[in-house]
C-alpha cells in the first residue's frame, strides 16, 4: 500500500489520471480476512514452516506456470471476481501492481480479453517465484541483484528496469538533521534512536525497551507503534520508568515519517522493503530485529552485505550492539555514506515516467 501511494502521487505529478486500489477490498470477504491475517499469524507461530513452504514454492521460478499453479491462480480469480469488473469499468491504459496477487488475478483473464499492459513493482530486495507472472510487460526492481535473479528465471532483459522501490516523494527532499529535530521538538544535543515497533511482537518490543531503560547514554528514544493499540499501550507503560540521560517519546500512527528518519541517528526496525528503502534515502543506519522468513531475511542479508545495518540476534544483545555503534561515530558515518550509495529516493518517479513513456504510449498507439 505504501508503494502504491508513492506511485499514485508520482503518476499524478506526471499528469496521469491514476486510481490507487486496495486489491483485497474487491475480493470475497472470507478470502480477504484470511489473506490479510493468516501470513502474519503463521510467521509468528510457525516461522520454520513458512520458510520451508516458501522455499519449496520458489524452487523453479518461471513465468510459465505448472498445471497446479494455474489451478491455484484460477481459484484466486474466482474469489476475486470483482477485480476484472472494476478494471472493465475503469478502462485503464496500464495496470501497475505492487503485489503479485494482482498480477495473478488479472493476467489470466487478460489473455482472453483485450490486451492490457501490466507492470509489476517488486517491493523487496528479492523476487520470489510468486512475482513471476505471464503477461507482465515490465518488472521494476530494487537492485541489479534482483534484475539478475529475474534474468536467470528466463525474463527478457528489456522487460526489467532497476529503479529502486517506490517511496514517499518527501524522502527526496529531506530537511537537515537539526531542522528535523526542531520540527519534532526533540533535543538536538544527543543521539536520537527511532524504534519502529509496528510488526514487532510485544515480547520483542518489551525486551528492547527493558534494555533502553537500563541504558546509560545521553539518548532520546522515539517509539512509533503504528495502528497497534497493544504496542502503543506497552510503549507508554515505560514513560515513567525512563530516567537519567534517556529521553523518551511514544507515538501511534504518524504521517511525518520522513522527518522522523531525517532526525534520527539509528533506526531499530524489521527489514521490510519499504522501510529499508526509506532508511537508505534518509542515510539512516539500521539495527535489524526479527525479520520474517524469506523476503525479510533476504532483505536483511542485502543490507548487511552493503554495510548499512547490523542484526540484533538474539534480542538480548540489543543494548550491547547499540553501545558498540554509539561508541564508534566513524563507523556510523561510514554506514551513512553506504546508505547514500544504495539510496534511490526518486524510484516512484522513475517508475511513473517509464510507465507513461513506454507502456501507455505503446498501448494507445496499438489501439489507434
Amino acid at each position: 500500500m505504501a508503494a502504491g501511494n508513492a506511485l499514485h502521487a508520482a503518476l499524478e505529478a506526471e499528469g496521469a489520471v491514476a486510481s490507487h486500489v486496495d486489491l483485497l477490498e474487491h475480493t470475497a470477504v472470507p478470502f480477504r480476512r484470511l489473506y490479510r491475517q493468516a501470513y502474519f499469524d503463521l510467521v509468528r507461530t510457525v516461522p520454520d514452516l513458512v520458510e520451508w513452504v516458501g522455499r519449496r514454492l520458489d524452487r523453479r521460478p518461471s513465468e510459465l506456470k505448472s498445471v497446479q499453479q494455474r489451478l491455484r491462480a484460477r481459484v484466486t480469480r474466482l474469489l476475486s471476481y470483482e477485480v476484472p469488473r472494476m478494471i472493465d469499468r475503469y478502462r485503464p491504459d496500464v495496470v501497475v501492481h505492487t503485489h503479485f496477487l494482482g498480477a495473478e488475478i488479472v493476467s489470466g483473464r487478460m489473455r482472453r480479453h483485450r490486451p492490457l499492459p501490466q507492470a509489476e513493482v517488486i517491493t523487496d530486495f528479492t523476487a520470489h517465484a510468486f512475482w513471476l507472472q505471464p503477461g507482465i510487460a515490465r518488472y521494476f526492481v530494487a537492485s541489479d541483484d534482483v534484475r539478475a535473479q529475474l534474468l536467470a528465471a528466463g525474463v527478457d532483459e528489456h522487460r526489467v528496469r532497476v529503479t529502486g522501490i517506490p517511496i514517499d516523494a518527501r524522502f527526496s527532499e529531506l530537511p537537515g538533521r537539526a531542522e528535523a529535530r526542531a520540527l519534532l521538538q526533540v533535543p538536538g544535543d544527543r543521539e536520537l534512536l527511532l524504534v519502529l515497533a509496528s510488526g514487532l511482537g510485544e515480547k520483542t518490543l518489551q525486551a528492547i525497551l527493558d534494555q533502553v531503560v537500563a541504558f546509560r547514554w545521553p539518548l532520546h528514544v522515539m517509539v512509533v507503534c503504528g495502528r497497534s493499540s497493544e504496542l502503543l499501550s506497552l510503549a507508554r507503560s515505560y514513560v515513567e520508568r525512563v530516567s537519567g540521560p534517556i529521553g523518551y517519546t511514544v507515538a501511534g500512527l504518524v504521517t511525518d515519517m520522513p522527518t522522523r528518519m531525517a532526525a534520527a541517528d539509528i533506526l531499530i526496525s524489521k527489514p521490510g522493503g519499504l522501510t529499508s528503502s526509506e532508511a537508505l534515502a534518509a542515510r539512516l543506519p539500521m539495527m535489524l530485529v526479527s525479520p520474517y522468513p524469506l523476503q525479510e531475511e533476504i532483505n536483511a542479508n542485502v543490507l548487511l552485505e552493503h554495510g548499512v545495518a547490523v542484526r540484533v540476534e538474539p534480542i538480548a544483545t540489543f543494548g550491547h550492539k547499540l553501545r558498540r555503534l554509539l561508541e564508534a561515530p566513524a563507523r556510523l558515518e561510514e554506514m551513512r555514506a553506504d546508505c547514500a550509495e544504495l539510496a534511490r529516493p526518486r524510484a516512484a518517479t522513475a517508475v511513473a515516467t517509464t510507465v507513461l513513456g513506454e507502456l501507455v504510449t505503446r498501448n494507445r498507439s496499438r489501439e489507434a
